[in-house]
């Protein structure tokens, strides 16, 4: 496990492109990516990046999880749930209170303690940013992405409360 550079771009686009029959996986250009690169965290095995997420920061408290992808090969291995860990152990280390994703797999999320939320709780630039998001995708993913298809979600995170693990 280890934070993305450079060199990871076309890493982070191959797992991402590797899980595109998953609607609520939203694609992301190389140009985002790049600009985004130091949210990415990247899980390898035998030094190949097999999977990634992203931990992005709108302020000092309030951090979005997004991007959790793993390679189809290496599903089922706990990869998803390292890179989880690893988002939320950055997230609590940085200061970041309240911590949220936006899912179609809700009762995946559910295990690290992450609960239902409004997206109307968020800042509205914040809210805005998602919407941008949406219209980057493939045509077909907007109406679902709009229409309430991902379900808004979010975890408290106390100062030395330690970072939640799955529950089983």
């Amino acid at each position: 496990m280890r934070w993305a550079n450079k060199a990871d771009i076309g890493a982070i686009r191959r797992v991402l492109a590797a899980n595109a029959a998953d609607t609520s996986l939203f694609q992301q250009s190389a140009r985002r990516i790049r600009r985004d690169l130091d949210d990415f965290v990247i899980a390898t095995e035998d030094g190949r990046p097999v999977g990634c997420a992203a931990l992005h920061r709108h302020t000092r408290a309030n951090a979005e999880i997004l991007a959790v992808a793993v390679e189809p090969v290496a599903h089922s291995r706990g990869v998803g749930a390292l890179l989880m860990r690893a988002c939320l152990t950055e997230a609590a280390r940085s200061g970041a209170t309240f911590v949220w994703l936006a899912t179609a797999k809700p009762e995946y999320f559910a295990r690290y303690e992450f609960r239902p939320m409004t997206k109307w709780t968020l800042p509205p630039r914040v809210v805005l940013r998602k919407f941008r998001l949406v219209f980057e995708q493939p045509g077909r993913r907007w109406v679902p992405a709009l229409l309430g298809r991902h379900t808004f979600m979010r975890l408290t995170v106390a100062p030395d409360s330690g970072v939640p693990t799955p529950s089983q």
